[in-house]
Formats: C-alpha cells, sequence, structure tokens
C-alpha cells in the first residue's frame, strides 16, 4: 500500500522534529544538528519524508562515502535511511531512495552505493534495495561492520 506523502530536503526546523520521532531507535538530538551542518557544508543531502505533516521518515546521500571503495570511484551513498515501523511497507522508503537517485542524477553521477548491515533486524531492508534494482558491489561483506555494499547504475 502506498500513501500520499511529500519528500524533500531538511530544514533547520526538522532537528527536533526528527529526534524525538526516532527516539525510539536511540537516535539524540546531535546526529540530526551534525547531519544538517554538513548538508549546509554540502557533504550531505538530508531527505525528510513527511505524511500530513508528520516526519515519517529520512534517508541521507554522502557524496564521499566512509566506505573507502566508493570514496575512491567517487560513488555517492544513500546511508541511514529509516522510517518509522507504523509506516513501513507503505512506499516511503522506496520513494526516498528514488529521490536520492534522481538527485544523484541531477548532480550528473551515473551509480550510487547503499550499505545494508547483515543481520534479521534489517532483512526488509535487505530484500528492498534488491527489489528496486541494487546489486552487491563484489568485495563481499566488511568484517569491520558486517554490511553488505550494493550498487545501482543510474
Amino acid at each position: 500500500m502506498t500513501i500520499d506523502i511529500t519528500i524533500r530536503q531538511m530544514m533547520a526546523d526538522d532537528i527536533d522534529r526528527i529526534a524525538h520521532a526516532f527516539t525510539k531507535l536511540g537516535k539524540e538530538r546531535a546526529q540530526y544538528k551534525r547531519y544538517f551542518n554538513e548538508q549546509e557544508r554540502g557533504d550531505r543531502l538530508v531527505l525528510v519524508a513527511l505524511y500530513r505533516e508528520e516526519i515519517v521518515g529520512y534517508a541521507t546521500v554522502v557524496w564521499y562515502s566512509g566506505y573507502e571503495p566508493f570514496l575512491q570511484e567517487g560513488t555517492p551513498e544513500i546511508v541511514d535511511l529509516n522510517v518509522i515501523t507504523e509506516h513501513q511497507r507503505r512506499g516511503i522508503g522506496t520513494a526516498l531512495i528514488h529521490t536520492a537517485e534522481h538527485i544523484a542524477v541531477q548532480h550528473s553521477m551515473t551509480i550510487i552505493g547503499i550499505s545494508v548491515e547483515q543481520s534479521p533486524i534489517y532483512a526488509k531492508a535487505n530484500r528492498l534495495y534488491l527489489k528496486l534494482g541494487y546489486i552487491p558491489d563484489g568485495r563481499g561483506i566488511t568484517q569491520h561492520d558486517n554490511e553488505l555494499h550494493l550498487i545501482k547504475k543510474l
């Protein structure tokens, strides 16, 4: 089931709203303040998903990935994609990813990456990314964070 949502770039007054919406995940306001500051510097893009003016999800795109192969290849990476549990399976994560991809294309990118921890907690994300056309980058799961890194040609 898809719902009518709006996706836009994060604004300063979203910091507290996002922190409040995602406190159940153990996320803290400082993280979102940092994300906003990085967005202001041009290092990160933060996309916010709203349903009836309520923040229900977000995703970020880092232009300089912390994953060395993506960094060396100039591949931007979708990082920290989250949708509030009660709003999952409604197309919000897909919409955030498609918006991130569209913006990457506008920045003349031809490939985008995404990473996901290999654990039962992230099983839904693993399925979603494959469904959306992401494929493993061929380097396997990183030992230090147990993540599989995927890419998609845009």
